[in-house]
C-alpha cells in the first residue's frame, strides 16, 4: 500500500526555542511535503508525537538538538489538528567518545548496560549533571538535587555536542 504524505503549505513556521533561540522554516520550500503514515502502515513520528503530545496536553518539550529541524513540521500538525503546540528547548547532544550520538540504533551504552554492571541511578544524575556544567564535581544525587543549579542560561555555554568518555563504565565508578 501506499505512504501517505502531507501536502506542505507555503508557509513559514517559526517558534521560540528557549535554548537554541529563534528558528523559523518555509516548509514548501526548505522541507517539502513530509510522511505521516509509511507504506507498511505505520504512523510516523512526526504524527505520532504530535497526536501524543496533544491528546496528553504537553505544554514544554525538551529534546535534543538534532530535533529542532523537526519541530516545524509538528507545529504545522499542530496547526491542523487544532492542537496548542508547546514550548521547546533543544539541548547538546549526549555523544560518545567518537562525536556519534547515543541510540539504540547503534547500540550505545543504556541505563541497562548501567544498571546490569551496578552503577546507581545517584551515580548516572551526577555525572550527567556535571557534564551538563550544573556541577563542579560528578558527585552521586537525586534528580530534585540538581533544580537549584538548573538554568538555560548556563546551558548556552556547552558545546554542540557533549562527548562522554571511551569507558563510561570507570568514569561512572568513579562518582561517589
Amino acid at each position: 500500500s501506499p505512504a501517505r504524505r502531507l501536502r506542505v503549505p507555503d508557509r513559514e513556521f517559526s517558534f521560540q526555542d528557549r535554548h537554541m533561540g529563534p528558528y523559523a522554516e518555509n516548509l514548501e520550500r526548505d522541507c517539502g511535503d513530509f510522511l505521516l503514515r509509511r507504506s507498511d502502515g505505520m504512523f510516523a513520528y512526526q504524527l505520532a508525537v504530535v497526536v501524543d503530545d496533544g491528546l496528553m496536553g504537553i505544554t514544554q518539550v525538551v529534546r535534543g538538538d538534532d530535533l529542532l529541524v523537526s519541530t516545524p513540521r509538528q507545529l504545522a500538525l499542530f496547526d491542523l489538528l487544532g492542537f496548542a503546540p508547546p514550548s521547546y528547548m533543544h539541548l547538546p547532544l549526549l555523544c560518545d567518545a567518537e562525536g556519534e550520538r547515543l541510540a539504540k540504533r547503534h547500540e550505545s551504552l543504556t541505563l541497562a548496560t548501567l544498571r546490569e554492571a551496578g552503577v546507581r541511578p545517584e551515580a548516572v544524575i551526577g555525572y550527567l549533571g556535571r557534564k551538563a556544567g550544573l556541577l563542579d564535581a560528578a558527585l552521586p544525587m537525586q534528580p530534585h538535587a540538581l533544580l537549584p543549579a538548573f538554568d538555560p542560561a548556563r546551558l548556552r555555554a556547552l558545546p554542540h555536542r557533549v562527548l562522554i568518555e571511551a569507558d563510561p563504565l570507570s568514569a561512572l565508578a568513579a562518582v561517589r
